[in-house]
């Protein structure tokens, strides 16, 4: 089948960083037999640079990427960011019909498209009424139900704001979860989401996934002589708990606690970050770094954080799997089906977001009782193993994409009964 995947916000290849879902999932797709086009952005939504990328390319692992042009934005909550999602969805809308007319590329057969944004999901629906190809939603997180943490004012009062002033956003995400032929989703949190709306439609869980393993739980600093090394790789946004994590660990440190912090990633946060870090050696910024890079930083750390604030609703972050394939125990304030699965393993612990005293009891309790590194390394390693993995779930993500577009083959076929 011809198979096209919009997500315009993961890696991509070539860029020279850590292949994400999307790009796994076209790599399980290619590897089953099918023709498979990625729809991405030209400008990095990790970096806010534009890519430096042709704007159409065949990746080594047997699929093409079609960049389409978007308006670069420097927030991840912001107008510009829902104005460019709009342009986006539009050039995409516009180049692919373009292309399939003029008889430059198929037609598809099924649309993946990927949640947020919001606006492809309408584009993709479009395309099914005009070619027949089934549509899929896959969701990567909560919109516009995060919005509602912008608001101020109690819980109460925030959530008759956000059904007010998202009223339209809510209703195109009623129609996007009814509408689709099935949904997917990095979370069970977000399946029942999709069920809360409406959706009837097959159902999918597929967590991110992992290449391959990179246990080292004989490497952790067992002797409080070294440092504990602390790491964080991701965004700097309002989304995260890093003042937190950050303040509690230059005021360890100016107490004589033996500790580091690694911090990779950038974002709008980090400013701030860099001046409450700004006499405190231990705390090391990297910025943005290469795969490779990242998988050394991984290998020479000992305990890893996530520290999301429960509002922004994520199910299941991308950094659990990083965290859990590099073999980390970890430090985590995001609750809901993140923390189950920690806690279910036993593969970390949980503090109080917000909280810098209880971040810093249990970072202490780290330091002082180093022989749980190596006990709860090898429960983050098993959670990679049975959740993570891609040679697992994205085989099985391919076979419920498979059987959807069957019903494809057997409606064409029964039309042209028919019509004997």
């Amino acid at each position: 089948m011809n198979v096209w995947i919009n997500n315009p916000f993961d890696n991509l290849p070539g860029e020279g960083r850590r292949p994400q879902r999307y790009n796994l999932l076209c790599r399980a797709l290619a590897k089953a037999g099918h023709t498979v086009t990625w729809w991405s952005s030209d400008f990095s939504h990790a970096t806010k640079r534009l890519r430096r990328l042709p704007p159409v390319y065949d990746a080594p692992e047997g699929f093409r990427v079609r960049l389409v042009p978007t308006l670069p934005y420097f927030d991840n909550v912001g107008f510009r960011r829902a104005r460019s999602h709009r342009l986006y969805a539009a050039d995409w809308e516009e180049m692919a019909l373009d292309g399939v007319e003029h008889g430059a590329f198929p037609k598809p057969d099924l649309v993946l498209t990927s949640w947020p944004p919001m606006e492809t999901a309408d584009v993709a629906r479009r395309f099914r009424d005009r070619w027949g190809c089934k549509v899929v939603l896959d969701v990567m997180d909560a919109w516009p139900e995060n919005f509602a943490r912008l608001i101020p004012g109690p819980d109460w009062l925030r959530d008759i704001l956000w059904r007010l002033f998202c009223a339209r956003a809510i209703r195109r995400a009623r129609r996007a979860y009814r509408g689709a032929d099935a949904v997917s989703a990095v979370g069970v949190t977000y399946l029942g989401l999709a069920m809360r709306y409406g959706c009837r439609a097959p159902r999918h869980l597929c967590y991110h996934g992992i290449m391959r393993m990179n246990n080292g739980a004989t490497r952790y600093s067992l002797d409080e002589t070294e440092p504990l090394r602390l790491i964080y790789v991701g965004n700097m946004g309002r989304s995260y708990d890093l003042p937190t994590v950050v303040r509690a660990v230059r005021d360890l440190y100016a107490r004589g606690e033996n500790i580091r912090l690694d911090l990779a990633g950038t974002g709008p946060r980090e400013p701030l970050l860099r001046r409450e870090a700004a006499a405190c050696p231990a705390i090391r910024f990297h910025g943005y770094l290469s795969n490779e890079d990242m998988q050394q930083l991984l290998a020479d750390s000992d305990l890893a954080v996530v520290p999301m604030f429960p509002d922004s609703r994520v199910a299941v972050p991308y950094k659990l799997a990083d965290y859990t394939a590099a073999g980390l125990p970890m430090i985590c304030c995001l609750t809901g089906e993140t923390q189950a699965l920690i806690e279910r393993y036993g593969a970390g612990t949980q503090y109080r977001a917000g909280d810098q005293a209880d971040f810093i009891r249990v970072l202490t309790a780290y330091l002082h009782q180093r022989s749980r590194l190596t006990r709860e390394a090898l429960a983050s390693a098993r959670l990679a193993r049975e959740s993570f993995m891609m040679d697992t779930i994205y085989p099985e993500f391919v076979r419920f994409l498979e059987e959807l577009c069957l019903e494809i083959t057997k409606d064409t076929k029964d039309t042209k009964e028919a019509t004997l």
